[in-house]
């Protein structure tokens, strides 16, 4: 018999990405966190089975989904990307934006997953410093290499 795939989902949306983990693992995610109640609602009717919990993933603590590094398989973050995507129409930038990559390194430094995965655009390889709010680009990449 086969140990269970857990997984917990930061960011959650409408719960694409989940449906892709419940058809290769079997299981839908044990949990699913966003801070937009709408959001996390349209992901519970697609993932009943899945507990939510509304919460920004800066405040949610990566133990409740159990003890370090026992248990959890699959991490799956899917950090806001629509602030720096090419999609856009511009190149606006906000290290606030920024950091939400950031904490699934906080998350995955607690919860110790066996594997961690983060969906993102392209323009996320060039991220570097920023220079009064526009991208250093003498050092683009230079966020990312160290992320």
């Amino acid at each position: 018999m086969s140990r269970p795939i857990t997984s917990v989902v930061l960011f959650a949306g409408a719960g694409g990405s989940c449906t892709g983990i419940a058809a290769a693992t079997g299981q839908s995610p044990m949990l699913a966190i966003n801070h937009n109640p709408i959001a996390l609602a349209s992901h519970a009717a697609n993932h009943p089975a899945t507990r939510h919990l509304c919460e920004d993933v800066f405040q949610a603590q990566p133990w409740r989904v159990g003890p370090q590094g026992q248990g959890l398989r699959l991490l799956w973050a899917s950090p806001d990307c629509t602030h720096f995507s090419r999609a856009k129409g511009s190149a606006p930038v906000s290290a606030g934006r920024r950091s939400l990559a950031d904490v699934v390194i906080d998350w995955a430094a607690q919860a110790r997953p066996r594997v961690l995965m983060l969906e993102n655009v392209p323009e996320f390889l060039t991220w570097g410093p920023l220079i009064d709010g526009q991208p250093d680009k003498a050092r683009a990449g230079e966020h990312f290499r160290a992320w």
